[in-house]
């Protein structure tokens, strides 16, 4: 069917237009990260909150080696009564801040998720990560909106759509995974090979 070849096409060219350079920034960011033991809060909203979820996830469990420390991610998108009681009590684009207030520490870093790049919520807590002496990431759609403008490193997904767009983080949130694997256990930075599978490695069961 043609809009499978469609999608298929489009996905796969948008892949290959990412920035290298964006993205090797970022990864660079990861490390540092785990090298000094702070922690990486992320954040979305909707699908991206699903993203945000998912990568802490594979951040925390799929990157342990017996012996070695863990990387410490958390997502600010699964504590629903906190969230929905900020958001209750103040507003919606409070619910990550505040958050952050009670957790954030010096040199941590706080990932945002947004395909537009304009969520209130995200802009208002990369705000005030900036403040709180955290570096700060984003992951974006294809123009980047405010938050381009805001955070230390970001990487553009130019994809035509959002679907698109979110296809490209969850697959970029997949490989940075990888390579924080690939880093722990050999130290080798960005620009090293990717990590073979072998007997020791923690891979989730699903």
């Amino acid at each position: 069917m043609t809009i499978i070849h469609n999608y298929f096409t489009e996905v796969s060219s948008m892949l290959r237009a990412i920035s290298h350079e964006q993205l090797e920034h970022i990864l660079i960011i990861l490390e540092q990260a785990y090298h000094h033991n702070k922690r990486i809060f992320i954040m979305g909203n909707g699908g991206s909150a699903a993203t945000a979820s998912h990568f802490a996830l594979d951040l925390t469990k799929n990157t342990i080696f017996p012996g070695l420390p863990r990387l410490k991610a958390i997502s600010l998108t699964d504590h629903v009564p906190l969230i929905t009681a900020w958001s209750n009590d103040t507003a919606y684009e409070h619910i990550f801040t505040e958050q952050l207030v009670s957790l954030l520490e010096d040199g941590d870093v706080v990932l945002g998720i947004s395909a537009s790049g304009n969520s209130k919520n995200v802009i208002n807590a990369i705000r005030y990560a900036r403040h709180a002496g955290a570096t700060t990431v984003a992951l974006l759609g294809a123009n980047g909106g405010k938050l381009k403008e805001i955070v230390d490193a970001y990487v553009l997904a130019p994809g035509q759509n959002i679907e698109q767009e979110e296809d490209a983080h969850m697959i970029l949130t997949h490989m940075m995974t990888r390579h924080m694997r690939s880093f722990i256990l050999t130290g080798a930075s960005s620009r090293a090979t990717s990590l073979p599978v072998t007997s020791s490695t923690h891979f989730y069961s699903r």
